[in-house]
């Protein structure tokens, strides 16, 4: 019987910077320790079959039996990845993901790096961390189009993630790990990320010199979140996330469903409240000095909601986890 490789990635809370960050600003996000799964086994070459929660895509050589467009994008990335390893085998993937689909948490990144890890740990290939990233970066381009390389860094470190550009190239590394008292709050609306990544450059197109204005306040106020992130200073870590807001909401991307979370958690305490990740739906990153009350006032109001523990670990090899 063939050998099978489990591996887990954590998913993103987007702290600061979502959208600007594809524009030359720095980004600030946390990985967060609601993972995704993924486990992987040999076939033979040319073979390809991936389970998960979102159907069943199976394909044998060009043919492909059973079809579904999302786990198409997975067997796009896989073809990369096996060449990137110079590998010519067929694999079968059963996936499993704890992030919500479309919650602006990278659940696609987490996905890529579950699987890239499991993929490379079960062909004997040490990948160091960022060929890692550079391979969940792969995934992601394929998934999205143009992507910033913020949830493949969280997905592939875990901990707090600093993301900057050298000259023309992006750049992300993990600066640490801290304890924060975060909450995620869910609208019943996916995030759309491509459509919103469409839409914020047609806004550059249309008004560039007020557009620059909107990258260049982000990214000043990213460059001060992430000193108040490592001092510890709360209260202005939350005003900050509040104005990244206010721009992100003139960017185009928040809407009335994203709104009503964000001023409920506010009315309730909470120090600053925002998008996590591309916007038009998905989740909220909340920090409030009490979660746990946060979390029975969305209890309440029948919010979906979880707490958002800074994940320790990045992508790892599980022992003990079966799918």
């Amino acid at each position: 019987m063939s050998k099978k490789v489990t591996a887990s990635a954590p998913s993103q809370a987007f702290l600061f910077g979502e959208h600007a960050v594809l524009y030359g600003s720095p980004a600030l996000a946390l990985g967060i320790d609601v993972r995704s799964y993924a486990e992987a086994m040999t076939l033979e070459p040319g073979t390809i079959e991936i389970y998960s929660e979102l159907g069943t895509y199976v394909r044998k050589e060009d043919k492909v039996i059973q079809w579904n467009e999302d786990l198409e994008k997975l067997d796009k990335g896989l073809t990369e990845l096996l060449g990137l390893l110079n590998e010519r085998t067929g694999l079968r993937l059963r996936i499993k993901s704890d992030v919500p689909v479309g919650s602006g948490m990278a659940s696609s990144a987490s996905v890529g790096a579950s699987i890239s890890k499991a993929v490379s740990h079960l062909l004997g290939h040490d990948l160091s961390d960022k060929e890692l990233l550079e391979a969940v970066y792969a995934f992601e381009r394929i998934i999205h189009g143009k992507a910033s390389k913020t949830g493949p860094a969280c997905a592939v470190f875990g901990g707090i993630i600093w993301v900057q550009w050298e000259d023309t190239n992006m750049s992300a590394s993990r600066i640490g790990h801290k304890d924060l008292p975060l909450l995620m709050a869910c609208t019943d609306k996916p995030s759309r990320t491509k459509e919103m990544i469409d839409k914020v450059s047609k806004l550059k197109v249309m008004m560039p010199e007020t557009f620059d204005l909107i990258i260049s306040s982000v990214k000043n106020l990213v460059i001060r979140g992430k000193q108040a992130l490592l001092d510890g200073d709360l209260p202005t870590l939350g005003a900050l996330m509040n104005v990244n807001q206010g721009l992100l909401y003139t960017l185009g991307v928040s809407n009335y469903d994203i709104e009503k979370l964000i001023w409920l958690s506010r009315m309730e305490g909470a120090l600053g409240a925002k998008i996590s990740g591309a916007g038009g739906g998905g989740c909220v990153v909340i920090l409030h000095d009490n979660p746990n009350y946060l979390a029975g006032v969305m209890l309440r109001e029948s919010i979906k909601h979880f707490t958002a523990n800074v994940a320790q670990d990045g992508a790892r090899i599980e022992r003990e986890v079966k799918l």
